[in-house]
């Protein structure tokens, strides 16, 4: 779009489940036990997969104003990372998540200070949330002033993990919560993470739930 290929463009993710993923996954003890993705809670166990899709038409801003479209939100700046050497599959690398976080904010010639809601990759698993955590209280938590708590929203505690479309599920969330300036809460919230509490001591952040 920036460089004049397209005017349009639809940009979607789909996920459609089949047994034999379900299978091997389970194997590898990823799967949640009880069915409930848990998001940032202390019960969290696992992830839960979820199927369907998700799309949005992207569009220059100067052209969808012209056109008189229904505008849900701008994006201001995109970055693409990889993990690098990861210890393990369900063991991301929070460098890389920072380093990732850290380069949109600066395309987008945005202060991590200054955003008020994120929606978090939120697996719901005990390792990966509070890695995903502390990337987050580097890049997010510097300089937040007391008045201005940061919104941590997991659309996965409603819907599943999506896998290939759970990206654009996130970005749709995200901009539903800007058109209607309300996070929902995340589901099966009632206990903090005891690991994430340890990682963002002095991070001035919010999760939305029902111990939130």
């Amino acid at each position: 779009l920036k460089q004049g290929g397209c005017d349009v463009a639809v940009v979607a993710g789909v996920n459609v489940l089949h047994p034999r993923t379900f299978c091997l996954f389970s194997s590898m003890g990823m799967l949640s036990p009880s069915g409930r993705c848990a998001t940032f809670d202390a019960s969290a166990d696992g992830y839960v997969r979820g199927e369907g899709c998700g799309a949005v038409v992207l569009k220059r801003l100067d052209d969808a104003i012209s056109a008189g479209d229904y505008i849900f939100a701008c994006v201001r700046g995109v970055a693409v990372n990889q993990d690098g050497r990861s210890a393990t599959l369900t063991a991301p690398s929070g460098l890389a998540q920072e380093r990732c976080v850290s380069a949109a904010l600066h395309k987008a010639g945005i202060n991590g200070a200054d955003v008020s809601f994120v929606e978090c990759h939120g697996t719901g698993t005990q390792l990966g949330d509070p890695i995903e955590l502390t990337a987050l209280a580097n890049v997010y938590g510097p300089e937040r002033p007391s008045s201005r708590p940061l919104l941590l929203g997991a659309v996965k505690t409603n819907i599943g993990h999506l896998e290939g479309g759970a990206g654009i599920i996130g970005v749709i969330k995200a901009a539903l919560v800007l058109q209607n300036r309300a996070v929902p809460p995340n589901l099966h919230l009632n206990e903090l993470n005891p690991h994430i509490r340890t990682q963002i001591v002095g991070f001035n952040v919010c999760f939305p739930g029902a111990g939130g």
